[in-house]
């Protein structure tokens, strides 16, 4: 357990796309405020997400979006507590630009910014208490991609593993609750993935966004029209 937990630590993209404009979250948009959570020691910013969340508000007139200001670290702070500040971040996000705007938000992440995301959604171990359901509503899709506390067999898995959970998985009623945002999610997950299928291939993690961001970008376009 302990060795996973280090070996996660230091998941990063192998490529990275040029940033987007960031903006504050009392900006409100008419078409989405999308949210991007970089992956572990990936440079401030949206990290491998960019050309996601650039294409999406290509895509979607008076869009806007922000990268999600946490330490996505794997020791300074470790990464349980890296997670914890993520989600706390996030969810206040969300909830300040529901409580002021009213409009759509997009939720998109890779690796520990993933895992922040879905615990935001639903929880976890020692985790804090996730987004309250009153802002469900708001909340128009969310793509992640190699994220550590994926589960297969979900209606809301994508990608090419079918058969093995991640190194985080989930189970209980954090899953249950995370299943109550299925038509709203896509989770990104390919075979061999160290992190999201506990496999041992360390090309298949970086490669996830690149493979799949296109069918992502869609996927967002179409449930936040």
């Amino acid at each position: 357990m302990l060795a996973s937990f280090f070996t996660l630590a230091f998941a990063a993209a192998a490529w990275a796309a040029p940033l987007a404009l960031d903006v504050r979250a009392t900006t409100c948009y008419s078409g989405v405020y999308i949210i991007g959570a970089r992956g572990t020691d990936e440079d401030a910013g949206y990290g491998s997400v960019a050309s996601v969340v650039t294409s999406v508000i290509a895509a979607i007139p008076h869009s806007g979006g922000i990268a999600l200001d946490y330490p996505a670290s794997w020791a300074d702070p470790l990464y349980p507590s890296s997670v914890t500040d993520g989600i706390n971040t996030l969810i206040s996000l969300v909830q300040q630009y529901a409580d002021t705007c009213g409009g759509k938000i997009v939720l998109v992440g890779f690796s520990q910014g993933a895992n922040v995301i879905t615990d935001a959604l639903a929880g976890g171990v020692d985790k804090p208490t996730p987004l309250s359901a009153n802002y469900v509503k708001y909340i128009s899709a969310v793509a992640v991609f190699g994220d550590p506390s994926f589960t297969h067999g979900q209606s809301f898995d994508s990608g090419t593993d079918t058969s093995d959970d991640g190194i985080f998985s989930r189970g209980g009623s954090s899953l249950a609750l995370l299943n109550t945002y299925a038509g709203k999610i896509q989770s990104y997950c390919d075979n061999g993935d160290v992190y999201c299928a506990s496999g041992d291939d360390t090309s298949a993690h970086s490669q996830e966004v690149p493979t799949w961001g296109s069918a992502a970008v869609q996927f967002i376009v179409n449930h936040s029209k």
